[in-house]
């Protein structure tokens, strides 16, 4: 699959049509948009009940395992509960706190999450 660079992840998320506030951009998708990341594979979303009602309005939703949805072949989501701590404003965007993200990182075993670590302690340290 063909990675997408800030520019293009920002079109995908345009082009998505719910509510800003029904969803929040995960992993290497949100550390593109911190500029922290040269590019995603796909993009990662959680996404609220709200949220997952108006994804399946608009597309055909194919459930993957536990809460986890295909919602495109770029895009991803689970549905989850949204807490502000774990959620950071970035311009109109709701992401992913990177000390939410560093939590996960810490305990994955895939190798490009091993990569992105280094990026997330080293932003988190400034």
């Amino acid at each position: 699959m063909e990675r997408m660079n800030k520019e293009e992840l920002i079109k995908l998320i345009e082009s998505i049509g719910i509510d800003f506030d029904e969803f929040w951009i995960l992993s290497s998708s949100a550390l593109v948009l911190r500029d922290l990341f040269e590019s995603a594979g796909d993009l990662d979303i959680a996404v609220t009940q709200k949220g997952l009602e108006q994804l399946k309005e608009k597309y055909n939703l194919i459930h993957k395992h536990d809460n986890w949805y295909q919602v495109t072949e770029k895009i991803e989501c689970v549905l989850d509960t949204k807490v502000d701590s774990n959620i950071e404003k970035y311009g109109k965007y709701n992401l992913e706190s990177l000390e939410k993200y560093f939590e996960y990182l810490k305990t994955s075993e895939r190798e490009k999450d091993k990569i992105r670590y280094d990026i997330v302690k080293k932003a988190l340290n400034r």
